[in-house]
C-alpha cells in the first residue's frame, strides 16, 4: 500500500510477549465474571500492544451475530449495542474465515464496515483474531490504532495467542449464563455447535435466486465483492477552514486536484484498454471545466463558508433538475456529476481514489456498471459484474462484453441480498444470479462452466474451417464490435470480418459529434487491420437510450419512437456528411460497407444516397482515395421496414436484420425495462415471419442479407436462420466457434423444412421445440465438446418459456 510506514519501536522497547501472555493467563484464571474478565483483558492488551483500542466481540446466543462486549478506546455506549453478522466488516471476516486479519488502512479494505456509534472513524489500522473452540469461532479480539501501523507476524501471533487463552473462558461462561437463565435450548445448541466443529456463519444457509437482464455471456462462480461509494456525502464529517477565503481556496485546489486525477485516469485507461474507453472520462473533465458548475460552487461556498455544504447544495440542485427529466442522457449525466463531486470531496478530505484490491475471481456487485469501475478495478481479477440497475446497452455493459467479463444488469434486490464474501453464480447468457447456491446447483454450474471452456478452447483450435452446412450452403460468420479492443476478439475466435461496427461510442464519449478526421482515423485503422475481410460500419445510431446533449434536443415522452438514429442524422446534415466522408475515405481499403440504422421508409434511403453522391464527387475532385462502389445497406429493425422490404431492396446493396430492435418494436417490449424484459422473445412467431419476409425480398432482388443481433449467436436460433437462407450471421465474436460448429452439423434442406413448420407455429415455445429437435437430430446435443452445454441452453429456454 502507498503511504508512509509507521516506524517500528527499538527492539528494547518491544513488550515482553511472554509477560503479556502470562498476565492474560492470570486474568483468565481468576475469572468469575465474564464482563469483568473481558474488560481487564482489553485494558491489558491495549496497553501492552501500544494500541489505542482493544475490543472483544462475542457470538450471540442466536448464533447469527457478533456483539461488542468489551472495549477500551471505543465509545462505552456502543457496548451491547453494536451488532454485526458474520458477513459484515473486518471483524466478521476474521470470524467467518477463522483466521487473523491485519490491515494498515482499515477503511480502504473491501470488507470494511463503519459503525458510527463506536466513534472508530479516528482509527486507521486494525488487527483482529478469532476466538476458536473446537474449530468454531465464538468471538473476535480486536486492536486498532490512530496512526497507520504495519502489524508484523509477531504482533499477529501474540494477539492470536491471547484470543486462544480467553476462548475457553468465554465458552464456559456463556454456557453457564444460558443454563442459569434456564435457556437450555440455546445452551445445548451453542454447545453442540462448538463440539461439532462447525463454524458460525451468521445466518442459516440460504439460497437466493434472482433474475436480471443478460448483458455479457459466460458463467462465473466466486465470492461477492460489494462495490459501494467510497464517500457518502450525506454522512461524511468535515471541518472547514476557519477563514472563508481559505475555504474557497481549498475548494479551488480540490477541483484542480480532481482534474489532474481524471487526466491520469484517462491516460491509464487509454493505455490499458484503448482510446474509446479513455474518451468516456472526457465527460467528467468537462463537468469540472463547465463554467456554470464552477460558478455555482463558488457562489455556494461564498455563502456557506463550507466546501462540503457547497458541493452538497450544487449536487442536490442538479439532481433535482435531472430527476424531472426522463431522458436517459440526463440520468447518466447525473451519475457522472455525482462521481465528480465525490472525487472533489475526496481531495478536500485527503482521500484519494485508489485501485480496489480484489481477490481473484470476485463477483463484483454494484448499483450501476460504470466506466469508472474499469479504471479502479483489476479487471483480470473480476469473474463477473452484477448491477441492481441499468441495461445491456450502457457504456459499462459494452466494456464488459469487450473484455469478455460475464455480466447481468437490472437485478432487482441484489444490493439488499448480496453479502460480502458469499458465493455467487452468475449466468450472463440467461441473466440468472444465484446467491449462496446449494452444493448441487454449484456443481451443476461448475460442470457447465468447465464444459463450455473446454468446448470453446477446442473449437477455437479449429477456427480455420469454413462455416458450411453438410449440403454445401456457405454461411459467413462475423462479429459485432464497437471498440478497437474488440478486434482482438475477432482474431482470437476466427470471425470472418465485422458484421456491425458501432460508431456511436466515440460520439457518446465526446458528448457530441466527433470530427471527421478523428472518425476517419478510427475507421481506417479498423478496415486496414481486418482487410481483406469485410467491415460493415453503421452510421451513428444515436437518440433514445444513447442521447447527446444537442442544442436542439427536446424531452420526448417516448424517445425510442422519436428523434433518433437515421432521423436525427438527416436533421444534422453537417455532422452526417462528416461521418459519411470519413466512412468513404476509410473505404479506400476496399473492404468497407456502410449500414443505415432504423430505416422506416424509402425516402430516408434516397436522401442518404443523394448526400453520398455529392460527397463522392467532392472526394474525387480533391483526388482523395475512396471506393466509389462502396456498398450501402439498410438495417431491417422496425416492422415497417420488413413490410416494405421489397421496395427497400431496390434502393440498397444489402440488408442487415437487427433482431434486437426488431423484436422490441414488434412485441412492444423494452428489454432494458426490468419489469417486462421477460417478454422479450426473438423466437416469437411475429418476429420470425418478419425476418422471413425480409429474406425473401432480398432474394428476389439478388442482394445478400445478414442477421446482426444477438439472435445470430443464439444456439436455438441458428438452425432456423440457416433454414431461412441467411448468408451471414453476425453476433458476439466469442460465440463464432460454437455458431460454426452448429452450422457445420446442419443440412440446409432439413433446416428449411423446419422453418416452414415454424412459420405456421402459434407460440415461441413451439418454435423453440422445433429448433431443439433439429439440434438433437443433427447430433449436436450429443456433441463431444458442446453437447452438454447445448443441452443446458435448451433446458434453460424451456424453463423460461
Amino acid at each position: 500500500m502507498a503511504g508512509l510506514l509507521r516506524p517500528r519501536e527499538p527492539e528494547a522497547s518491544i513488550p515482553d510477549r511472554l509477560t503479556v501472555l502470562a498476565d492474560v493467563a492470570e486474568i483468565v484464571s481468576r475469572s468469575h465474571d465474564l464482563r469483568e474478565t473481558l474488560g481487564n483483558v482489553v485494558d491489558l492488551v491495549a496497553k501492552r500492544l501500544d494500541a489505542d483500542v482493544c475490543s472483544v466481540y462475542l457470538t450471540d446466543p442466536d448464533l447469527r451475530h457478533l456483539t461488542l462486549w468489551a472495549t477500551r478506546g471505543l465509545s462505552a455506549e456502543a457496548v451491547g449495542k453494536v451488532r454485526l453478522s458474520f458477513t459484515e466488516g473486518l471483524v466478521g471476516l476474521a470470524a467467518r474465515e477463522k483466521r487473523p486479519v491485519a490491515t494498515r488502512r482499515a477503511r480502504e479494505h473491501p470488507e470494511y464496515r463503519y459503525f458510527p456509534e463506536t466513534g472508530e472513524e479516528r482509527f486507521e489500522s486494525l488487527m483482529a483474531a478469532p476466538l476458536i473452540v473446537r474449530e468454531a469461532p465464538i468471538g473476535v479480539l480486536v486492536v486498532q490504532t490512530k496512526e497507520e501501523r504495519d502489524f508484523d507476524s509477531s504482533d499477529i501471533e501474540l494477539l492470536q495467542t491471547c484470543a486462544q487463552l480467553i476462548a475457553p473462558v468465554v465458552m464456559n461462561a456463556r454456557l453457564l449464563d444460558l443454563v442459569t437463565r434456564s435457556d437450555d435450548q440455546k445452551a445445548r445448541t451453542l454447545a453442540d455447535l462448538a463440539l461439532s466443529g462447525l463454524s458460525l456463519q451468521g445466518e442459516r444457509p440460504r439460497r437466493i435466486d434472482l433474475q436480471g437482464i443478460p448483458t455479457s455471456p459466460g458463467i462465473a462462480i466466486g465470492p461477492v465483492y460489494r462495490l459501494e461509494d467510497p464517500l457518502d456525502l450525506a454522512l461524511v464529517e468535515y471541518a472547514p477552514n476557519p477563514d472563508p477565503t481559505g475555504e474557497a481556496a481549498d475548494l479551488e485546489r480540490a477541483l484542480a486536484a480532481a482534474r489532474r486525477e481524471l487526466d491520469d485516469v484517462r491516460e491509464d485507461v487509454g493505455e490499458r484498454f484503448g482510446p474509446e474507453f479513455a474518451a468516456v472520462f472526457n465527460t467528467h473533465i468537462q463537468i469540472l471545466e463547465d463554467h456554470g458548475f464552477v460558478t455555482r460552487l463558488e457562489r455556494a461556498v461564498a455563502q456557506s463558508a463550507n466546501a462540503r455544504d457547497a458541493l452538497r447544495e450544487v449536487l442536490a440542485a442538479y439532481r433535482e433538475t435531472f430527476e424531472r427529466i426522463e431522458d436517459p442522457y440526463f440520468r447518466e449525466r447525473a451519475l457522472d456529476l455525482e462521481d465528480v463531486v465525490r472525487r472533489v470531496m475526496g481531495n478536500l478530505l485527503g482521500v484519494r481514489h485508489r485501485n480496489v484490491p480484489l481477490s481473484d475471481g470476485a463477483v463484483v456487485v454494484t448499483e450501476h456498471i460504470l466506466p469508472a469501475h474499469f479504471a479502479l478495478l483489476e479487471t483480470e481479477k473480476i469473474a463477473a459484474l452484477v448491477s441492481e440497475h441499468g441495461g445491456a446497452t450502457s457504456h459499462g455493459a459494452l466494456f464488459a462484453r469487450s473484455l469478455e467479463i460475464p455480466a447481468v444488469t437490472g437485478v432487482s434486490g441484489i444490493l439488499e441480498a448480496a453479502r460480502p464474501g458469499e458465493i455467487a453464480i452468475v449466468d450472463g447468457a440467461s441473466g440468472r444470479v444465484h446467491l449462496s447456491p446449494d452444493p448441487g446447483l454449484r456443481s451443476e454450474y461448475e460442470r457447465a462452466q468447465h464444459r463450455y471452456e473446454v468446448a470453446v478452447e477446442h473449437l477455437d483450435a479449429l477456427k480455420g474451417r469454413p462455416a458450411e452446412t453438410r449440403d454445401g450452403h456457405r454461411v459467413h460468420l462475423t462479429g459485432n464490435v464497437g471498440l478497437l479492443n474488440d478486434l482482438r476478439l475477432i482474431e482470437r475466435h476466427g470471425a470472418e470480418g465485422i458484421g456491425l461496427f458501432r460508431t456511436e461510442l466515440l460520439a457518446l464519449a465526446h458528448r457530441g459529434f466527433p470530427e471527421e478526421e478523428e472518425q476517419e482515423r478510427l475507421y481506417d485503422r479498423v478496415a486496414r487491420r481486418l482487410a481483406p475481410r469485410p467491415v460493415t460500419i453503421r452510421t451513428l445510431d444515436l437518440g433514445g437510450d444513447k442521447a447527446l446533449p444537442l442544442a436542439d434536443a427536446v424531452v420526448e415522452e417516448n424517445p425510442q419512437l422519436g428523434w433518433r438514429s437515421i432521423r436525427l442524422m438527416l436533421s444534422h446534415e453537417t455532422a452526417f456528411r462528416a461521418q459519411l466522408r470519413a466512412i468513404l475515405r476509410a473505404s479506400a481499403s476496399g473492404n468497407v460497407r456502410c449500414l443505415l440504422p432504423l430505416v422506416s421508409n424509402v425516402e430516408e434511403v434516397r436522401s442518404v444516397h443523394a448526400i453520398l453522391a455529392e460527397e463522392r464527387a467532392e472526394l474525387a475532385r480533391q483526388a482523395i482515395a475512396h471506393d466509389p462502389e462502396m456498398p450501402v445497406g439498410v438495417m431491417i429493425e422496425v416492422p415497417s421496414a420488413a413490410l416494405i422490404a421489397d421496395a427497400l431492396a431496390r434502393e440498397c446493396d444489402f440488408f442487415s436484420i437487427g433482431t434486437n430492435d426488431l423484436t422490441q418494436y414488434t412485441l412492444a417490449v423494452d428489454r432494458g425495462n426490468e419489469r417486462v424484459a421477460r417478454l422479450y422473445e426473438p423466437l416469437h412467431p411475429a418476429v420470425l415471419q418478419l425476418i422471413d419476409r425480409s429474406v425473401r425480398a432480398a432474394g428476389t432482388r439478388g442482394i445478400p442479407v445478414s442477421v446482426c443481433g444477438e439472435m445470430a449467436s443464439n444456439p436455438l436460433a441458428v438452425p432456423l436462420l440457416v433454414g431461412l437462407g441467411l448468408s451471414e450471421l453476425s453476433g458476439s465474436p466469442s460465440a463464432v466457434p460454437v455458431m460454426k460448429e452448429i452450422v457445420r452439423a446442419l443440412d440446409r434442406g432439413e433446416a428449411a423444412e423446419d422453418v416452414r413448420r415454424a412459420l405456421r407455429a402459434s407460440t415461441a415455445s413451439e418454435i423453440r421445440a422445433i429448433a431443439a429437435a433439429r439440434l438433437r437430430r443433427s447430433g449436436l446435443l450429443e456433441h463431444p465438446e458442446i453437447g452438454s452445454w447445448l443441452r443446458s441452453v435448451v433446458e434453460a429456454a424451456d424453463r423460461s418459456g
